[in-house]
């Protein structure tokens, strides 16, 4: 769980790179979950250069992006992260935008993140690692 508290730290103060001494060089990128409200990036995203690419892309159409961490389950080697209140501001149009509730899942291997996978729910993410809501 302090792996994925640093990863999110990391992530809040604009520091990519860092998380990449954290992830598996093979690591699972899925983002298949968010067809619906993110095509562009929906999709299987591998390695690092993929993972690379998937925040590239996404990064680049914001100006501002900040969330809330509602709250981190311990599921043994899987570590779910509830987000809230995700605003991001379009870097062109500067249109203020806000994301509904999702959950990530961080799945663990020897210490490395292996596989990451977003859930449009807590319910689907909790779930998903064997866990009730």
């Amino acid at each position: 769980m302090e792996i994925v508290r640093n990863l999110l730290d990391a992530f809040a103060r604009r520091d990519h790179e860092s998380a990449f001494a954290c992830y598996d060089p093979a690591i699972e990128w899925d983002a298949t979950n968010v067809q619906e409200t993110i095509p562009d990036l929906a999709g299987v995203h591998r390695g690092h250069e993929g993972v690379r690419r998937y925040w590239r892309r996404w990064l680049s159409a914001w100006s501002d992006l900040t969330f809330e961490v509602g709250g981190i389950v311990d599921a043994g080697d899987d570590v779910v992260v509830l987000i809230s209140n995700q605003h991001q501001k379009g870097r062109l149009s500067g249109i203020d935008t806000q994301m509904a509730p999702y959950a990530l899942v961080f799945t663990f291997r020897d210490g490395k993140v292996v596989r990451w996978k977003s859930y449009l729910d807590r319910s689907s993410a909790l779930e998903a690692v064997g866990l009730s809501s």
